[in-house]
This record gives C-alpha cells, structure tokens and sequence, in this order.
C-alpha cells in the first residue's frame, strides 16, 4: 500500500476508534486507574520512539554536510580547472563535474536499487577515474607544484568519502522490525489506555482522539526522516542540474 494512503487510513480510522473506546469505556462504567501503565507506555516505548526519530534526523542533517563537501570539492576543482586548464582538458572537468551531481541524483533515489543501482554505481566509479585522469592533465602544466598536486589528490579523498557516506545514508536505516515494533506498539498501547482516559469523562474522549491523531503524524514524520532523499516537502532535493549548469559555468 502507498505510504501516504497508508498515513491516511491510518489517521481518519485510529483517531477516531481511539475516542470511540474511550467513550465505550465511559458509557459502560469501565474506567482504570492503571497505574505506572502509562509510565512504561509514554517513559518507555515513547522515549525509544524519540531516539529513533532523533537518530533519523541527524542522519538527514549528516546527509546536508555531506552535500555541502561534495559542492565545496567540486567549485574548487572547477576554479582551479579554471585558471589551469585549457581548451578541452577545461571543457571535460566542466562536464564531468555537472553530469555528477545528475549522476548522483538518480543513484540516490529510492526506487533505485538492484541492477539498476549497480550501473548507476558503475557510472559513479567511473566519474572519479576520470576525475584522477584529469588530476594527471593538471600535473602536466608547469604552474602546478607538488603542493598543489596533493591537495587536489586530497579533494579527491574528500569526495569519495563524502559520497560514500551518503550512498551508506541511503542502504543503512533503522532496523525495519524496529519501526514496525515501535509503530505499534505506541498504537495498541494507547488503544489499552482507554480506560485510564475514561476515568476524565468527555475531556478524555477528546484528549485520547487528539494525541492518537498525533502519534500518528509523528510516525509518519520518523517514516519521512528515515529515508532524507526525495521531492517531498520534508526531503532534501537532489535536483542538481540547474544548479550545476549555473555554478560551474
């Protein structure tokens, strides 16, 4: 099932059978004083939730740093290219440097695994042997110590790790069975919470259906974090090529 129908279902049926129960619990006299319950439900599994939620975003905020190192990289061999290379040695970093960023973009998407990965990945490789094909073109003008050789040779680097940590951010997530466990877990853990909301009357009729409405959007806000690379609103943007067509130009 889509995700965002999945979402949708999800929040217009468990919201309102969560009030429902509640209020079941009401009519029917069933009310609970359930005590330290509600301490393991929202102490325990909520704060494993947080961690989880936590552990996602810092994912997506090490994905934008390592965006920003491959940028970085990249307008610096450009600039250098720039001042010291010419004619078609020029024109081939020009291209190599904005088809990566492209390049990159389709390997990252989500949908993008398998075979199809494998020659997404293969087009990666071969990027940065040309890259280092192109370092050899610089150590042949005369203007290019071996200073300067280094650091090239160490932008390099920086690049390819760069990229393999986000290509790692894309394969590695948390633990599917987790996700599932924690989703719900805090789901069913509330539905069994409604004879502890009976016990507020009308008012916990409305607080249960108002915090199951949002568990249930920030489960959908962890689903968001756990994978940072898309077209949502929440994703980080990797259509490049505009921008890459502007900058190193």
């Amino acid at each position: 099932m889509n995700s965002n129908l999945f979402f949708l279902f999800r929040i217009l049926i468990l919201p309102p059978l969560a009030g429902f129960l509640t209020f079941l619990c009401l009519e029917y006299d069933f009310k609970r004083a359930l005590e330290g319950i509600d301490l393991i439900f929202f102490g325990g599994l909520f704060f494993v939730f947080a961690i989880t939620i936590n552990t996602a975003n810092l994912r997506r905020f090490q994905a934008i740093d390592e965006l920003a190192i491959l940028w970085s990289v990249a307008m610096s061999y450009w600039q250098t290219g720039k001042r010291h290379l010419t004619g078609q040695d020029q024109e081939k970093l020009q291209h190599e440097l904005r088809e990566f960023f492209e390049k990159l973009r389709f390997l990252m998407h989500e949908k993008v695994v398998g075979e199809e990965a494998k020659n997404k990945l293969l087009e990666i490789d071969n990027f940065f042997n040309e890259l280092s094909l192109i370092i050899e073109s610089f150590r042949k003008t005369e203007k290019i110590g071996e200073p300067e050789l280094a650091c090239l040779l160490n932008w390099l680097e920086q690049m390819y790790s760069s990229f393999e940590k986000l290509l790692a951010i894309k394969e590695h997530r948390t633990p599917r069975s987790l996700r599932l466990f924690i989703d719900w877990a805090l789901v069913l853990g509330e539905l069994l919470l409604t004879p502890q909301f009976a016990m507020f009357g009308l008012y916990g009729v409305f607080s249960i259906t108002l915090i199951m409405g949002f568990l249930i959007t920030l489960i959908k806000i962890q689903k968001l974090l756990e994978y940072p690379f898309g077209k949502k609103i929440d994703h980080i943007d990797l259509r490049l090529k505009e921008k890459a067509y502007r900058r190193i130009a």
